[in-house]
């Protein structure tokens, strides 16, 4: 790929040789890592290994996908989503954060208003339970 159009990849782009060293890297990519010269600067120590494996295949032109925990410029680690292509001994690697999806999902208004039914259903049934052991403890006396 050449240098200046992997400039303008939109996501966080790195082109790397064997070692990890950055060779080239999108512009985007230094809005979500602080700058440096290796990847193994921003990767995680408990998914160093995943990293490793990554890699070392990079004979293979087939790409590989990990889940790794990167430190963002805020010092934080977030989750991503990365994957490596190998080309002539260049692993070309891009990284998507993957956001927490439990925090995104809306229920939908029908989900909403089924929940809301069910729960009237089990206040009324709640209050007949409440009833019903009324009279047996009226009656055991």
């Amino acid at each position: 790929m050449d240098k200046n159009v992997c400039k303008w990849a939109p996501v966080p782009y790195f082109q790397i040789n064997q070692e990890g060293t950055i060779l080239n890297s999108s512009n985007i990519t230094h809005s979500y890592f602080h700058s440096t010269s290796n990847v193994w600067n921003i990767i995680h120590k408990e998914d160093l290994t995943k990293v490793i494996l990554m890699l070392s295949r990079n004979a293979s032109s087939i790409p590989i996908t990990e889940r790794l925990r990167l430190q963002t410029r805020n010092k934080l680690f977030r989750n991503f989503r990365c994957t490596i292509q190998w080309k002539d001994s260049i692993g070309h690697l891009v990284c998507t954060e993957v956001k927490n999806i439990k925090n995104q999902t809306v229920p939908s208004l029908s989900v909403l208003k089924s929940l809301v039914n069910t729960q009237k259903r089990l206040e009324k049934t709640e209050k007949q339970l409440n009833k019903v052991a009324q009279i047996i403890s009226v009656k055991k006396h």
